[in-house]
C-alpha cells in the first residue's frame, strides 16, 4: 500500500493528541472490573498442568474482559463487571455444593496462618503491565475510545494511568521498601538502570530511523517512559543514600509542595505547556525534552511514597487473615482519605496533569493504585476462606505469574509489537473486526510467549 509517509504520520499524531481523558470515576471502574478478573479466574480454581489449557484459561478470565472493556465494549462496562461476577458467583455456589462437608468455621478462617508471600502485590504489577500493554496498541485504532487516550495537558485519560501506576508498582517492592542495605540498594538501582537507559536510547534511535509517529508533548522530543523510570530510580537511590531509613512520606510530600509551588506561582507551568518562546517551540536539548525532565520530580515524589507504602506491607508481621483484613481496613482508609485530597487538589490547586506529574496526578495515582491493591487483597483473603487446602503451587495464575518473573522484557515485547503492526498496517482504516483480531492476537501472543519464557525459566535480567 502506498501512501505519503509525511502526511499518515502527521495523521497517527493528530489521532492521539489533543485529548481531555474521561471521568476518573470511569476508570477507577475499569481497574474495579480488573479485580474482578482476578476473583473469577480464583472462583474457577483450574486445576491443569496442560500449558496450552492454562494459557487459554488465563487469557479468557484475565485479559479479555478487560481488552473488550476497553475497545468495541467500553460502554457496556458495568454488564461486562456484572456478567464476570455472576459467573464467579455460580462457580463458587457449585464449589460449596460439592464441597459442602469441607466446609470451616469462620473462627478457624480468620485464625489462619497465610503464606507470607501473598500475590495481591504481584498481580498489581502484571496487571499495570497489561494495560499498559494493552493501550499502546489499541489506541491506534479507531475501536479504543478517545476519551482514553493521554490527556493532552489536563485532565484523567485511562492512559495517563500507565507510567504512574508503574512506578509504584517498582516503589513497593524496591530494596528500599525491604530495609536492604544502603550501597547496595545504589548498586542494584545504578545497575537496573543501566538496561532502561539503554532501551530509551534504542527507542530513539528507531522512532527516528524508521520516521514513526511520536506524541511530542507526552515527554518531548527524545525523552520517553524508559529515561523516566531510570532516571527516578536513579535520583531515588541517591536520595536515599543520605536520608537513610527513614520514614519517607515527608520527604516525598515536601518534593511535591515545593514542585507545585513552582508550577503554580513560578510560571512552570507556563513553560512546560508553551516552551522558552511561549508559543510551543522546542530549542536546545532541555527546551526540547521539558516535560519528560521536569516531571521527574512529580514521579520521585510518587516513587518515594510507594517505598513508603511497601515498608508498611513487608516489614510489619503479618500472619493470619484477621491480620491482612486489619490491613485492608488501613487500606481502604488510606484510599478514601487519598480521594478526597485529589477532589480538593484539583478544585483549589491544580487539575490533574500527567503531563507535569502535579500534586493532582501524584495524589490521584497513588489513590488509584491503594484502591486496586485493597481490592486484589481482598480477593486473595477471600480464595483462602473459601479454599483453604489449595496450594499456591496449584492456584497459582500463571499468566500474572509469568508477566511478573519477566516484567520488563514483557513490555518491550509489547513494544516492538506495537511498532510491527503500525509498521505493517493502515491502523486508521482498520474495521472494527480487524482491529480486534489483531489486538487479540497480540495480547494472546504476547502472553504465550511469557508464559513459555517463565516455563523454561528464561529471564531478561542484567544485575
Amino acid at each position: 500500500m502506498e501512501r505519503n509517509h509525511s502526511s499518515y504520520k502527521e495523521l497517527k499524531e493528530q489521532f492521539v493528541s489533543g485529548h481531555n481523558g474521561s471521568p476518573a470515576s470511569e476508570i477507577t471502574l475499569i481497574y474495579f472490573g480488573i479485580a474482578c478478573c482476578v476473583f473469577l479466574h480464583n472462583a474457577f480454581a483450574i486445576r491443569c498442568r496442560n500449558l496450552w489449557f492454562h494459557w487459554i484459561t488465563d487469557f479468557l478470565f484475565l485479559v479479555l474482559p478487560g481488552l473488550s472493556s476497553v475497545t468495541f465494549l467500553s460502554e457496556s462496562k458495568t454488564i461486562i463487571i456484572v456478567s464476570v461476577l455472576s459467573l464467579a458467583a455460580l462457580s463458587i455456589m457449585i464449589s460449596k455444593q460439592v464441597n459442602s462437608k469441607n466446609s470451616t468455621s469462620s473462627v478457624s478462617i480468620l485464625g489462619q496462618e497465610l503464606d507470607k508471600n501473598l500475590d495481591f502485590i504481584s498481580n498489581f504489577r502484571a496487571y499495570a503491565l497489561i494495560c499498559t500493554s494493552i493501550c499502546i496498541l489499541a489506541v491506534d485504532f479507531k475501536v479504543f475510545p478517545r476519551r482514553f487516550c493521554k490527556a493532552e495537558t489536563y485532565g484523567t485519560g485511562l492512559m495517563d494511568t500507565g507510567v504512574g501506576l508503574f512506578i509504584v508498582a517498582n516503589g513497593i517492592v524496591s530494596p528500599e521498601s525491604r530495609n536492604k542495605g544502603k550501597i547496595s540498594s545504589l548498586k542494584s538501582s545504578l545497575l537496573s538502570s543501566l538496561p532502561l537507559i539503554i532501551l530509551g536510547m534504542g527507542r530513539v534511535l528507531s522512532t527516528k530511523g524508521v520516521n514513526y509517529q511520536e506524541h511530542v508533548t507526552e515527554y518531548g522530543v527524545h525523552w520517553n517512559f524508559f529515561f523516566t523510570v531510570s532516571a527516578v530510580k536513579i535520583c531515588s537511590s541517591l536520595l536515599l543514600t543520605f536520608l537513610g531509613n527513614i520514614i519517607l512520606s515527608g520527604p516525598a510530600i515536601i518534593l511535591i509542595l515545593l514542585y507545585q509551588l513552582l508550577l503554580n506561582k513560578f510560571g512552570l507551568s507556563g513553560y512546560l505547556a508553551l516552551g522558552a518562546d511561549g508559543h510551543g517551540g522546542r530549542t536546545g536539548l532541555l527546551d526540547s525534552n521539558r516535560e519528560g525532565i521536569v516531571s521527574c520530580a512529580g514521579y520521585l515524589s510518587l516513587y518515594l511514597l510507594a517505598v513508603d507504602l511497601g515498608k508498611h506491607i513487608f516489614n510489619r508481621e503479618r500472619k493470619t487473615v484477621r491480620d491482612w483484613l486489619s490491613f485492608a481496613g488501613v487500606l481502604c482508609l488510606l484510599q478514601a482519605v487519598l480521594w478526597c485530597v485529589m477532589m480538593w487538589t484539583e478544585i483549589h490547586v491544580q487539575q490533574v496533569s500527567r503531563r507535569f506529574a502535579n500534586l493532582a496526578y501524584v495524589v490521584w495515582i497513588l489513590a488509584l493504585s491503594v484502591f486496586l491493591l485493597w481490592l486484589l487483597l481482598l480477593v486473595e483473603l477471600f480464595r483462602y476462606t473459601q479454599s483453604t487446602t489449595l496450594s499456591k503451587s496449584e492456584d497459582d495464575v500463571c499468566l500474572l505469574s509469568a508477566i511478573n518473573y519477566n516484567g520488563l522484557l514483557y513490555f518491550l515485547l509489547a513494544n516492538v509489537f506495537t511498532g510491527l503492526v503500525n509498521l505493517s498496517i493502515d491502523t486508521l482504516k482498520s474495521s472494527l473486526a480487524q482491529s480486534m483480531g489483531i489486538l487479540v492476537s497480540y495480547m494472546g501472543i504476547l502472553g504465550l510467549v511469557t508464559v513459555l519464557l517463565y516455563k523454561w525459566k528464561i529471564r531478561l535480567k542484567f544485575w
